[in-house]
């Protein structure tokens, strides 16, 4: 899922403006199919962008008053698969491309895009190491989920536990997760402009993985 931060907003927020998504709809390619399930055995359920989508919400502070204004971008461009085995989930790998992320507003687009140094690190990768417990996933039952694994943002790694529900049903993983950090955790500094914008430190992230098995 991953992400971050939020630049200068024009007066108080107005509700984000659904982006275009931003690469084509569908399920990863076959390329990135052979690196993610390469070594692993099981069944691997393949990202489909248009159904998936990973948002940041961070909140904003204006001359040093909170003011309940909190600040959310969205993409819809993932890629990578989640495998299961015996309806267990594996090592896998998830990956966001953070050039793609929108808000409702292109300022403080821009600012995400400065502090998260997307030119040099333009992907948020989150490496699923697995379930807490290992929960199994049977046909038609959604259960609550502990993702645990590692997050790379920025070039640094982190570890990071995302909290949900899963569920499996006619060929179709759907999970839902949200994951709480430290935008500083990650080498990223939250933008102050003149004392007058400034944007908290801590980011919740949200991820809706649809994932379609292939073969």
């Amino acid at each position: 899922m991953a992400l971050l931060a939020a630049g200068c907003a024009r007066g108080a927020a107005q509700p984000p403006v659904e982006p275009q998504p931003a690469a084509e709809t569908g399920t990863a390619p076959a390329a990135a199919e052979d690196s993610t399930s390469a070594g692993v055995d099981g069944t691997a359920y393949y990202v489909d962008t248009a159904q998936s989508q990973a948002s940041y919400a961070v909140d904003e502070t204006f001359l040093g008053q909170r003011l309940d204004v909190t600040a959310v971008g969205r993409t819809s461009a993932l890629s990578g698969a989640i495998v299961l085995q015996d309806g267990v989930i594996q090592p896998s790998t998830v990956e966001v491309d953070l050039t793609t992320l929108r808000s409702d507003q292109s300022r403080r687009d821009n600012q995400v895009q400065r502090v998260l140094d997307t030119k040099n690190h333009p992907r948020a990768v989150f490496r699923i190491e697995g379930a807490e417990g290992d929960p199994v996933l049977t046909e038609g039952d959604e259960v609550p989920i502990r993702l645990k694994g590692t997050m790379t943002i920025k070039g640094v790694d982190r570890p990071l536990t995302f909290e949900g529900t899963a569920k499996l049903a006619d060929g179709v993983l759907t999970l839902t997760a949200e994951a709480r950090f430290a935008m500083t955790d990650f080498g990223v500094n939250p933008p102050n402009i003149a004392n007058f914008v400034a944007v908290e430190d801590e980011v919740k992230v949200a991820v809706t993985f649809v994932g379609q098995r292939q073969g």
